[in-house]
């Protein structure tokens, strides 16, 4: 029965999966989204020293107004540049990224290029207008360049690399002879499809405000970021998530690089959000929806994909001195401490081991479901810091927590809950692996 549903799953899970991988666009989000993160993380780190020095300095009523007052601005003006314009990092990664998927089948596209243009067609459609003091004046609202408008840019450079790849390999070009260099060559190459891109763009911008909109962001967050956001966001969203990225892992299918282009989009701007509210206003208040992304990435893995931390240390505990396990566990632990688990999940082996198939692919979903609840009933502060991850697993999630305990108290516990349900299935993994090592 069990090797019918593993059976079932392959046939089924697997061909999803390789569509997925090899989808250019997916693979040009997930890039494009993992290019932001040293902005996010430079800003966000920033935020937090600001935000802990205005804090500390207020409590104690220490002057700001010498040197550290200088200091703590220069972290302020850090954090607004960083994460104010993640949003144009997105239109420039995605559409590089898009670019350089689309000239393998055309080597008429230039990457850089692509990427310039996709910055000017998203200058075109965002409203060159604002009110200061109740006057109108010329100038760029900056939501338009933080994380709110992150999913727009990420069409517009999406859309914009494929019409100007489509373009460029057209007719509409200006035809040079093959003895101009090639830098002149692809510039010349670029005007028209530059043209033809920025008159779309801006012909929408104009149906958009006839229409009654003020902006095309404004349309896109309305119909599109809505209603993809109740539907994908919620603890549901996470837990199928979640349940689909640890059967691809256990099929050996790197599952975070699959589900990660699908899923960013929508659960990254809620997080930036998040860090955002609390940077400004020093408080958690303000902040009212859980992040599905702090539950997938760090409540629900802990030391890696199926929260095999537990399992290393158990391992380390409970298998004879000499054995495979034992040295398995040796291996796998330090990695583990920094949430990296390929040397326990290739190593046991976990993927296609059907001991081992029910706690690692549900004992995240249960840490998630606990760290939801204990977010949304106010018992844990949320996570409002993006760091680099390099971290121990620990002290990572109290720099996340911008140095709130009871973050790190509920990761403690769910560890601690992660060993007491993997330790049935070590004991049965232990007595299977010495049964066959007396039957060889």
């Amino acid at each position: 029965m069990y090797n019918k549903f593993l059976n079932l799953l392959e046939k089924y899970l697997s061909p999803i999966a390789d569509k997925v991988a090899q989808n250019t666009v997916l693979q040009a989000i997930k890039d494009a989204f993992i290019l932001s993160m040293p902005f996010t993380v430079v800003g966000s780190l920033a935020g937090l020293v600001k935000s802990q020095g205005d804090y500390w300095c207020g409590r104690y009523n220490v002057s700001l107004d010498g040197l550290l007052g200088n200091i703590l601005n220069i972290f302020g003006n850090v954090n607004q540049v960083a994460m104010g314009l993640v949003g144009i990092v997105i239109v420039i990664a995605s559409s590089f990224f898009y670019a350089i998927h689309l000239k393998e089948n055309n080597n008429k596209i230039v990457p850089v290029t692509t990427s310039i243009i996709a910055l000017v067609t998203y200058f075109a459609t965002i409203p060159s207008k604002i009110l200061v003091e109740g006057k109108e004046a010329i100038g760029y609202a900056p939501n338009f360049f933080n994380y709110e408008g992150m999913f727009t840019g990420l069409i517009i450079g999406l859309v914009t690399a494929y019409l100007y790849g489509k373009l460029v390999g057209s007719k509409f070009t200006i035809k040079l002879p093959d003895t101009v260099p090639p830098s002149i060559l692809d510039s010349f190459r670029a005007i028209i499809p530059f043209f033809i891109v920025l008159i779309i763009f801006s012909t929408i911008k104009e149906i958009v405000e006839f229409a009654g909109f003020d902006s095309l962001q404004q349309v896109v967050a309305q119909f599109i970021v809505a209603p993809l956001s109740n539907i994908g966001t919620g603890l549901p969203a996470v837990i199928i998530v979640i349940i689909v990225m640890q059967l691809l892992w256990f099929f050996g299918i790197h599952g975070f690089s699959i589900m990660w282009g699908l899923i960013s989009v929508l659960w990254m701007p809620i997080f930036m959000e998040h860090i955002d509210i609390y940077v400004k206003t020093g408080s958690f208040d303000s902040i009212t929806q859980v992040a599905p992304n702090t539950l997938s990435n760090v409540y629900a893995m802990i030391g890696g994909s199926g929260s095999t931390l537990a399992l290393v240390v158990l391992l380390l505990f409970m298998a004879p001195k000499g054995s495979a396990e034992r040295a398995v566990g040796k291996v796998a632990i330090i990695p583990g401490c920094f949430g990296i688990n390929e040397p326990v999940t290739f190593g046991l082996p976990i993927v296609l081991n059907p001991i081992m198939f029910l706690p690692f692919v549900f004992v995240p979903v249960i840490n998630a479901v606990i760290a939801y609840f204990a977010i949304k009933v106010g018992l844990v502060t949320p996570l409002v810091v993006l760091n680099s991850g390099a971290e121990p697993v620990i002290l990572n999630v109290f720099v996340l927590a911008a140095f709130k305990l009871a973050p790190v108290i509920l990761y403690i516990l769910l560890f601690i809950l992660d060993m007491v349900l993997y330790a049935p299935f070590v004991k049965l993994q232990l007595r299977q692996d010495k049964h066959e090592l007396e039957e060889s």
